[in-house]
């Protein structure tokens, strides 16, 4: 009656808990009684949770029998909502078997297969597939996180065949950024390759751009440079995308002095500027130009700058969110720089005149004696504009009494 009460919710339960009482005389009958379906249990509701119960009580030698008797099942069992569970149940036992197999040196026949291999030579047709797949993938993430490197390089060269397709998949940039946290090896080197090879497609797309940001984050710092490199030329291109421009920020804090150099020449042309500083994206890329470069590439940055900073010339970039954001880096980074008297103005940015309405107003300098004479001009002109409007009180006010005292005269 294995089979009609591994269905149920109740019956479930049942055999659960003679499993948890009876022990591994209880687990080895249910195992050769339910061998027959097995793989049907696995995506059960109910089944799936007395797979992985039996499972744990088996002994490592039932184990694998269980294995080889759903190896056919194994892939569309981790494409399924409650199959998942019990393939990833099956790898993280796959995993402690290995660990007190090598621990012990038992002396098992070398000629029999393993849960692990058993596991991977089933998956391996598929692995591509799991990773783009909202229940496989946790399967696949399962693998590189438990299994040695011998049982999980299949996963590596099935994504860095197909990394293009992999990489712009929302659920397949999570398994190659597990892929790029595992120890140095040559299938990990290999995709890393193929990544900055399409580096410059995949830094375009929603997803591929966290990929190489990651590869930015944790590879080597020859991959870094490398993709630093391949983006040469194209900077103020990717500058003005959603996800590239993420890309090219990090860029700008991981590449070498000299590539930063070439950054700073293609953001400082003096024809791509101002569509930098006015476009949503662009002036965050600015901005972080700004924060990592040297003095002097600042200086030549905030010069090609300065012609449309100004409000004659500049179609008011300065009072837009991005203009604003970039002139409160400036003065972070130059606190007492000044845009200079060649375009009739002298003023120099200070941290307090960019207004939370957005008019940054800068107040010409003026000597000790003109500013006294405008306060004074500005105070004689509230004292007159005072006594007027007592004069006219006092006048309203005697209109209106003259006005009563001649009622009462008439009356």
């Amino acid at each position: 009656h294995v089979r009609r009460l591994s269905r149920d919710q109740v019956g479930c339960r049942l055999l659960q808990q003679a499993l948890d009482e009876e022990g591994a005389s209880a687990a080895s009958m249910i195992l050769k009684e339910g061998l027959s379906f097995w793989g049907e249990a696995m995506v059960d509701p109910f089944g799936n949770y007395l797979f992985q119960k039996i499972l744990e009580k088996i002994t490592a030698e039932e184990r694998i029998i269980l294995v080889q008797n759903v190896s056919p099942r194994l892939v569309n069992a981790s494409l399924n909502l409650h199959g998942t569970r019990s393939v990833q149940k099956v790898v993280e036992l796959c995993a402690i078997d290995e660990k007190e197999s090598s621990a012990h040196n038992s002396n098992v026949d070398q000629k029999q297969e393993t849960a692990s291999e058993i596991l991977t030579r089933s998956l391996t047709p598929a692995a591509a597939r799991l990773c783009i797949d909202s229940h496989g993938n946790h399967v696949i993430q399962r693998i590189l996180l438990k299994l040695p490197y011998q049982y999980s390089h299949f996963v590596f060269d099935a994504v860095a065949n197909s990394v293009g397709d992999v990489a712009r998949h929302r659920h397949g940039c999570c398994v190659i950024q597990r892929c790029l946290d595992s120890p140095p090896s040559t299938a990990r080197s290999n995709l890393v390759h193929r990544i900055v090879e399409k580096s410059l497609e995949l830094m375009q797309d929603a997803y591929g751009n966290y990929v190489v940001q990651y590869v930015l984050d944790v590879c080597s710092d020859e991959d870094v440079h490398a993709v630093c490199e391949s983006v040469v030329g194209k900077v103020t291109l990717l500058a003005i995308q959603k996800f590239s421009s993420n890309v090219m920020e990090k860029c700008l804090e991981r590449c070498t002095d000299k590539v930063r150099e070439l950054y700073l020449a293609e953001l400082s042309d003096s024809e791509r500027i101002r569509e930098l500083m006015m476009d949503p994206f662009g002036n965050y890329v600015i901005q972080r130009a700004l924060a990592v470069s040297t003095h002097a590439q600042a200086v030549q940055l905030v010069e090609a700058m300065k012609p449309h900073l100004l409000s004659s010339t500049g179609g008011g970039i300065k009072n837009t969110a991005g203009g604003r954001r970039i002139l409160a880096k400036i003065s972070k980074r130059f606190p007492n720089f000044s845009l200079g008297d060649e375009f009739g103005e002298n003023t120099t940015l200070q941290k307090s005149g960019h207004k939370k309405n957005g008019n940054n107003r800068h107040d010409n300098t003026m000597s000790g004696d003109q500013a006294s004479a405008r306060f004074n001009r500005r105070g004689q002109g509230k004292s007159d504009e005072f006594n007027d409007q007592h004069k006219r009180l006092d006048n309203s006010r005697h209109g209106r009494t003259e006005e009563k005292i001649g009622q009462w005269d008439r009356v």
